[in-house]
């Protein structure tokens, strides 16, 4: 099974914000494993899954009010998808 691992900033800030982004990777079965790091300036939530999921989790981060906005897409190789 391939995998892919995807790289979004956010406007993740605080507990809540983990609760509503941990709420919208329930909905999502094919997601393995996330994290976000909030030390980071952009917030970094990333997602591995089986697949490419997201401009799902865009849309659905956005139905909360959070923003988010894909950075990259890896390939379960660790290529960026936007170069293949």
């Amino acid at each position: 099974m391939s995998s892919h691992i995807i790289i979004l900033s956010t406007t993740v800030n605080n507990a809540i914000d983990l609760q509503y982004v941990s709420q919208v990777i329930t909905g999502f079965p094919e997601v393995r494993e996330w994290s976000v790091d909030l030390e980071d300036c952009d917030k970094i939530l990333r997602v591995v899954c089986d697949h490419n999921i997201g401009e799902k989790l865009v849309k659905q981060l956005a139905v909360l009010g959070m923003y988010a906005e894909v950075l990259e897409v890896f390939n379960e190789s660790g290529r960026s998808l936007s170069q293949i």
